[in-house]
């Protein structure tokens, strides 16, 4: 477990297919999403793949966020963990439209970036986010995320092609703002 001020991040169990199934089934939490593509998404599928992350796998740490209350709002994750080059992806959402805009994922980004330069001993954590999105793009430099570059028409979704924002922090950036808040 993995605790914030106001979330604690726990890792992902079976039963949390159910969850995750009820925010991808809402259009507005859908769109927020890369896989935001409009294609229906069966419970079964969604239970798939929440098994295989409950699933110990030394690439990849999938996380259930829950607000002080007990309540799970959302997910995140560190993948595609590269032991040599020291970095790893990094993903998160908010399925629980009701706390949008009140800083959970910033907070949550925070805790994650903890576990990953102070306990994985990464290098640099990056990810992408699509351009259309852009209380996602202010979380993420509020958590000291630096653009690194734009993917042109990346993913097409919602009816259109959307950019892709490349980001991404190193350990010496979150170090500094880390000192800095202390």
């Amino acid at each position: 477990m993995l605790y914030g001020q106001r979330v604690t991040i726990r890792p992902v169990v079976e039963e949390d297919w159910i969850q995750r199934y009820e925010w991808l089934s809402d259009p507005a939490v859908n769109r927020t999403l890369p896989s935001g593509s409009g294609m229906p998404i069966t419970p079964g599928v969604v239970k798939e793949r929440v098994l295989r992350y409950a699933q110990t796998d030394v690439s990849a740490v999938y996380f259930t966020i829950i607000k002080e209350d007990g309540i799970p709002i959302g997910n995140t994750q560190l993948f595609n963990i590269h032991p040599w080059s020291k970095h790893a992806e990094f993903g998160i959402w908010i399925g629980d439209k009701r706390v949008w805009g009140q800083g959970y994922a910033t907070e949550a980004t925070s805790v994650v970036l903890k576990f990953a330069f102070e306990r994985l001993n990464l290098h640099k954590v990056y990810l992408t986010v699509d351009a259309d999105n852009p209380g996602a793009i202010r979380s993420y430099e509020k958590s000291g995320f630096k653009k690194d570059g734009i993917q042109r028409d990346e993913v097409y979704k919602n009816g259109q092609y959307v950019d892709r924002i490349m980001m991404s922090i190193l350990k010496h950036e979150y170090l500094n703002i880390s000192d800095s808040s202390n």
